[in-house]
């Protein structure tokens, strides 16, 4: 133990229980030892005295000196603990000592001199204080906190001077996805497409014209077989022919031929042709480079008929005969506790024909912007993972029930999937079929951009969806709300972004009038709330673009 930690006794205070060191019981006086001839050392104090003083002050109540009494070291300095008394287990001390810093100078308690000099500087002051430097990797994090935050203003910058760059042609009805979306996420919600997927090969060529057929059939609902369940290896091979892959391509307006490619599942609908999916997984665009891979690998180029985003659905169409029809069943004949399978492409299709087993957790039930138009969902433990998107959910006795939503799914739960029952949303298909839209459906006759509240606390202004265009036939116009304006709330209802835009528009009819409250002149700096009130349009296909 070095000798500078130790503490001096109180010279006043004995030790409390007596010296735990090892002494001996002596009471000579320093002026008994021998004096050696050749060195002038001065005399070492009893046990417990300190240099100067006089050694019955120094001495402890027992009268013992310290260890090694009577031994001397060379160089004027007493050995190994002599000089002080050590201390024992409870006995008193001074948290500085004696020879501590006092009256601006150190003590030296390695020798007996009347006036020692600092340890640190023989001859003279003690040195100034020094004042520490920030270490390098203190420094290296203050750093990559300013990069980052520099960064973050540039984006937000970039955000609000090029916004068509994040959600080019989004509008009231259709929030259409950006057209400048990562790949590394797919589309909406999608697999990004990997490298070596299947249907990477020759591609048929698409239909001509849009693929609209008044006159289609459209699907049918069958009731439930009677006899026994199927199992599941029967189910998957009856079922599998029906399950196709559907690539999505959305073009980048930011790099020359470059874009984000996404995959998902689909059903086939029809034996020419007709093909469903999710809104979802098309891009909520008609637009978009789309291709079908069926169960025996071939490609095909598919057209987007039309889409739905208020149920997430979509029907494509390729230029196909003799395909093999999904047999479509109705949730009614369904109950909580039932067997269900789910296939699909889950990871996309390098993946493609995976099935899933679980069973039916609840039925109708109302998910938060999906079901003011009053659709409800089928709640399923079955696995529905990106990629699952679109494809079926099917029964015990190999009929579609159910059409997969991943985008539906995605509410921050594990083991609760949704899917879309076919029996509520078959007319929603067939329209789609038939005209392209579905009729009902409102629209404000406007593009809009979601303004979060980041954003809106670096410029000074509020959540809410921000006008980008106006049409010529919208009322949105004419009740005075201009492009950079802001909607903060309709029909008596906060909005932040297009989806909850949507909900409140799907619960009305069009020539409905609906209350808006908008931040108005926002980008001048003297931005405003005013209330509007504005008629509905009837949506027939003007907001899938």
């Amino acid at each position: 133990m070095n000798d500078s930690n130790q503490e001096p006794w109180n010279s006043s205070q004995g030790n409390d229980g007596g010296d735990n060191s090892r002494s001996e019981n002596s009471g000579n006086s320093p002026s008994e030892e021998p004096a050696a001839a050749d060195e002038k050392q001065e005399k070492q104090p009893e046990n417990g005295q300190e240099a100067g003083s006089s050694p019955e002050e120094g001495k402890s109540p027992t009268g013992s000196k310290g260890p090694d009494a009577g031994q001397k070291q060379q160089g004027g300095l007493p050995p190994y603990g002599q000089g002080w008394n050590q201390p024992s287990y409870g006995g008193a001390y001074y948290p500085y000592g004696k020879y501590g810093y006092y009256q601006g100078r150190y003590d030296n308690p390695y020798s007996p001199q009347q006036n020692p000099q600092s340890p640190w500087e023989p001859n003279g002051p003690m040195p100034p204080k020094q004042h520490h430097k920030m270490g390098s990797g203190l420094k290296t994090f203050f750093w990559v906190i300013g990069i980052v935050a520099a960064g973050l203003v540039v984006a937000f910058a970039v955000f609000a001077a090029r916004p068509g760059l994040m959600q080019q042609g989004a509008d009231s009805q259709s929030g259409q996805a950006s057209s400048s979306q990562s790949s590394s996420s797919g589309i909406n919600g999608t697999m990004p497409k990997k490298s070596g997927s299947s249907g990477s090969g020759s591609v048929i060529s698409g239909i001509s014209g849009n693929g609209i057929d008044p006159n289609a059939r459209g699907i049918t609902i069958q009731g439930k077989p009677t006899g026994s369940a199927m199992s599941a290896k029967d189910v998957y091979k009856k079922v599998i022919q029906s399950v196709v892959g559907v690539e999505t391509t959305v073009s980048s307006a930011s790099s020359a031929g470059g874009g984000s490619t996404g995959e998902g599942t689909g059903i086939v609908a029809s034996s020419d042709g007709y093909i469903l999916t999710n809104a979802h997984v098309v891009g909520y665009s008609r637009n978009n480079a789309e291709k079908v891979i069926l169960h025996s690998n071939k490609a095909y180029q598919a057209k987007v008929v039309g889409y739905d985003k208020t149920s997430d659905i979509a029907v494509l169409k390729i230029n196909a005969n003799n395909l093999s029809p999904a047999t479509f069943g109705s949730i009614d004949s369904m109950e909580i506790g039932d067997e269900v399978l789910a296939i699909g492409n889950p990871g996309g299709l390098s993946f493609a024909g995976s099935l899933t087993g679980g069973m039916i957790s609840a039925l109708n039930r109302t998910i938060e912007n999906y079901s003011a138009n009053g659709m409800t969902y089928i709640q399923t433990d079955a696995a529905i993972n990106p990629g699952n998107s679109g494809g079926p959910l099917v029964n015990m006795y190999a009929q579609v029930i159910g059409i997969n939503s991943n985008k539906i799914a995605a509410t921050g739960y594990e083991g609760m999937g949704f899917a879309i029952p076919v029996s509520r949303a078959a007319g929603i298909i067939n329209q789609l079929v038939r005209n392209s839209y579905v009729s009902g459906r409102c629209r404000l006759g406007i593009t809009g951009q979601d303004v979060g509240s980041a954003q809106a606390s670096l410029f000074g202004s509020t959540e809410g969806i921000m006008i980008r265009s106006i049409e010529s036939d919208s009322y949105v116009g004419r009740a005075g709300a201009k492009v950079g304006d802001i909607i903060t709330a309709a029909d008596g209802k906060k909005v932040t972004s297009l989806d909850d835009l949507n909900a409140i528009l799907s619960s009305h009819k069009p020539s409905d009038t609906i209350a808006m409250t908008v931040y108005a002149d926002a980008a001048s700096g003297n931005g405003h709330y005013k209330t509007i009130k504005v008629k509905l349009l009837e949506d027939k296909g003007e907001t899938q673009k």
